[in-house]
């Protein structure tokens, strides 16, 4: 009764892989635990020749395309040597469950198959369990704009990608905490909130495109910005915003937001646009296409480790291109330095800027 048949799953057949259904993870993993995957180089110590692997895949991942690729990407991990235990995130928050509960079985490896949505589930169930054991992250990249991996510069296809998984070393990245809540890449306060809410909704849309289109419409409805108080490391900045963008990575929404910004090196890269008329925050749209938008003279880029923001009015809260429910009027951000180890391609040393 600990696991499903793969059949199950409908159109995947792979003697290899088990399917483990939501709450019965502990009890799957119990027995018939999966031989270890050989040591990488120059890698953090091995857990132990009992520590299972798991592989995380979110079918609905890209509006249902990843579906369609898991099969090769089961493949690819099965031939290259990987023994692992397959488990498919069936709702909102399922996926960082599936994390908390395989990080607390010391599983020495979590496969990610899908986007920045489903990356962001993992760590949050990871770090909001409060678990000792961090096992490391391997990404599999399958959603619309894939921030987070292009960042760390993991491979698009997932050939490269599962490739990278098996030969790549791990890097510890920083996560960011905002509240109860944690993000690898971005999290932002007002309009790009309002822009990120909007893009859940163009399901034929992928990368920037998926950004911008929201963006002009917000563009063409908004009105009055917020008064912000926002308080960094060391200074505090007073007036009428309309972005506050706390970024842990140089992409967001498809985007180069904040070029040269490293995912290890302890600080928030944070952007912080004044209130303009319509005309003139179009203008800032190709000023982002050309990885320039800190040149405006409405832009400040700074960096912190820690910042506390108190708005007028509420606003959404998007954290790697999620929007929660809820809206906010006081937050706190701070970061967790090099908290996350993540499998990224050995000869990129840069891949982290």
């Amino acid at each position: 009764m600990g696991s499903y048949d793969i059949e199950q799953l409908g159109d995947f057949h792979f003697s290899d892989c088990r399917c483990v259904p939501r709450k019965r993870y502990h009890t799957a993993m119990a027995s018939n635990r999966p031989a270890l995957l050989t040591e990488w180089p120059r890698r953090s110590t091995s857990r132990g020749p009992s520590a299972p692997n798991i592989l995380i895949a979110n079918e609905k991942a890209n509006w249902g395309r990843c579906r369609r690729k898991l099969r090769q990407i089961t493949d690819l991990l099965r031939r290259q040597g990987l023994s692992f235990s397959l488990a498919t995130s069936n709702g909102s928050r399922h996926a960082g469950e599936l994390a908390a509960a395989a990080a607390a079985d010391n599983a020495n490896t979590i496969v990610v198959a899908g986007g920045d949505g489903t990356v962001n589930e993992v760590v949050n169930g990871l770090f909001a369990s409060e678990c000792d054991h961090v096992p490391r992250i391997g990404i599999i990249p399958l959603g619309s704009s894939n921030d987070f991996a292009k960042s760390l510069g993991i491979p698009q296809h997932p050939s490269e990608a599962c490739r990278t998984i098996m030969t790549g070393i791990v890097r510890n990245v920083d996560v960011g905490q905002v509240g109860s809540h944690y993000f690898c890449t971005a999290s932002c306060l007002g309009y790009f909130a309002e822009i990120a809410a909007r893009s859940l909704q163009m399901t034929r849309l992928r990368g920037s495109l998926r950004y911008t289109i929201p963006a002009l419409r917000v563009i063409r409805e908004m009105a009055c910005g917020w008064e912000m108080s926002v308080r960094t490391d060391t200074r505090v900045f007073h007036g009428s915003y309309a972005v506050l963008l706390v970024g842990n990575a140089a992409r967001f929404g498809g985007l180069t937001m904040l070029p040269g910004a490293r995912c290890d090196d302890g600080l928030f890269d944070c952007l912080l646009i004044e209130m303009a008329g319509k005309w003139e925050a179009l203008r800032l749209i190709p000023l982002v296409y050309r990885k320039a938008l800190e040149r405006h003279r409405r832009v400040m880029r700074f960096q912190t480790r820690s910042l506390s923001v108190w708005l007028d009015r509420p606003s959404q809260l998007c954290n790697d291109g999620e929007v929660y429910p809820a809206s906010f009027e006081q937050i706190d951000y701070t970061v967790l330095p090099r908290r996350l180890p993540v499998i990224c391609p050995e000869q990129r040393d840069t891949a982290l800027a």
